[in-house]
């Protein structure tokens, strides 16, 4: 037998001696069928919790410098969604249209958007956030910051203000007036040669000096076509594109605006330029590329093959616009 008496207690059956009650049973059971039931369903709500996250491979650039955008949208539903599809971005340029990849797992579907974006206005800009609809409901990504320069500055390296000129005694001074006399012994010697020297007539033809029959913008734009197939394998050959792109709108400028371009440099230029009658986004990427043929020829930057048939085209379009201005 067991130990201790059963009783009746207020209608249940209990064991008096308190190792064990018929009443807890119920209790037990209510508590034991709760959490079998709302473990699962708290689960799932923790799974289909949409997530939306923004972010750049770099948070600072040169100007004219590309970069990516991305936007990464976790959605357990699997449907109900509208991602962003920005036309314009204050401050930045769109250098390609957005990429879009997904992947469906247990936990529902993941969506990766990406952009490439650059941007010609120096300092710290703003990317603005985006609302993404899920299921009816509204959720915004997180706004981004991009440090836009013309170039790195070492911050570890000390400044000093600028100085005096200190007058200090040139040694070659003494030798200035034997140097000259040199050259006009020289000088004199070369005049009384070619003088004594027979001349030799040279044959002309008939038809005169040989000129082209195309215009300049014409002969500029076959220059660039030429230009455009050149294959560009290496940083040298890069380097020689940059240059030809700039030696042709250089030499277009003198033929028709008269400029001494050549004599110029790009900063130089980009100032004589912003007198022609422009729009202010043909001006803003014509002075981005110059920029950017600075960064290929004195920083040994390579630009992508997008940025590299975008800046011909720049510099195609800006001669077509010039051009016409000037008729």
């Amino acid at each position: 037998m067991d130990k201790g008496q059963w009783i009746i207690d207020n209608g249940q059956l209990t064991k008096d001696n308190g190792e064990w009650k018929a009443d807890h049973m119920p209790r037990l059971v209510f508590y034991f069928l709760l959490f079998i039931f709302y473990f699962p369903v708290y689960q799932a709500i923790g799974q289909d919790t949409p997530s939306v996250k923004t972010s750049i491979d770099k948070t600072h650039i040169l100007i004219g410098e590309p970069f990516r955008l991305s936007i990464d949208v976790k959605n357990a539903m699997g449907t109900g969604l509208q991602l962003p599809r920005p036309d314009t971005i204050p401050h930045f340029e769109f250098l390609g249209k957005g990429t879009l990849d997904s992947l469906a797992s247990g936990g529902g579907t993941a969506y990766h958007l990406e952009w490439k974006l650059t941007s010609f206005d120096s300092g710290i800009n703003k990317i603005p956030s985006f609302p993404v609809l899920i299921a009816g409901r509204q959720y915004h990504s997180d706004s981004l910051l991009v440090d836009v320069s013309y170039g790195g500055m070492d911050t570890l390296k000390e400044y000093h203000d600028i100085r005096g000129i200190i007058d200090k005694e040139n040694q070659a001074v003494k030798y200035i007036l034997w140097v000259v006399l040199g050259l006009t012994v020289l000088g004199l010697l070369v005049f009384i040669r070619s003088a004594t020297r027979p001349q030799v007539l040279r044959e002309v033809p008939e038809d005169g000096p040989r000129k082209s029959s195309l215009s300049p913008l014409d002969e500029a734009l076959a220059a660039l076509e030429a230009l455009k197939k050149m294959p560009l394998t290496d940083a040298v050959s890069v380097k020689k594109y940059y240059s030809g792109m700039n030696d042709i709108l250089r030499v277009f400028l003198g033929r028709t605006m008269a400029l001494t371009a050549m004599m110029r440099t790009n900063e130089e230029l980009i100032l004589q330029l912003s007198r022609v009658d422009m729009n202010k986004d043909s001006f803003t990427h014509l002075a981005g590329t110059l920029r950017m043929s600075d960064f290929v020829k004195f920083a040994k930057y390579i630009p992508d093959v997008y940025d590299n048939e975008r800046n011909l085209e720049v510099i195609r379009s800006s001669m077509v616009i010039i051009n016409e201005i000037r008729k």
